[in-house]
C-alpha cells in the first residue's frame, strides 16, 4: 500500500490548571503524609493564574493515597470550571502541609546541561 499522509491521532488529557516556568518567587506548600512530603504545591507570587503540583516518587502506599487525593481535586475543580483559588484551599483543607513560604521556585527546575 502507498504511503499517505496521516492525521496526528488525537489523544486524551484530563482537564487542569496551566502550569508556571519555575523561574523567580512563588509561593511554596509542601505536602504531608505522617511525615513524608508527598509533593510541593506551587504557584508564582501573587499570580492565581498557574498553579504547579510536584510528587515526589517512590511514596508509600499511605503517601500515594494523598498524592491521588490532591490530584483528583486539582483535576476535578479544573473539569468544573472552578477558580484555582478554590482548588487551592481545598488541597490545604484535606491533606497535612507545612506553612506557606515564600521563596525561589528555580529550585524545583532540572539542572540545564551545558
Amino acid at each position: 500500500m502507498p504511503w499517505r499522509p496521516q492525521p496526528m491521532d488525537l489523544a486524551y488529557s484530563p482537564p487542569g490548571y496551566p502550569s508556571h516556568d519555575y523561574r523567580g518567587e512563588g509561593e511554596i506548600v509542601a505536602v504531608r503524609c505522617v511525615g513524608e512530603v508527598v509533593g510541593h504545591l506551587t504557584r508564582k507570587a501573587g499570580d492565581w493564574d498557574s498553579l504547579g503540583w510536584l510528587p515526589r516518587p517512590d511514596l508509600s502506599e499511605d503517601a500515594g493515597t494523598v498524592r491521588e487525593i490532591v490530584e483528583g481535586i486539582l483535576r476535578r475543580y479544573a473539569a468544573e470550571g472552578r477558580p484555582m483559588v478554590d482548588a487551592w484551599a481545598h488541597v490545604l483543607n484535606s491533606t497535612q502541609h507545612d506553612r506557606p513560604v515564600t521563596g525561589p521556585l528555580d529550585v524545583f527546575r532540572p539542572a540545564e546541561a551545558g
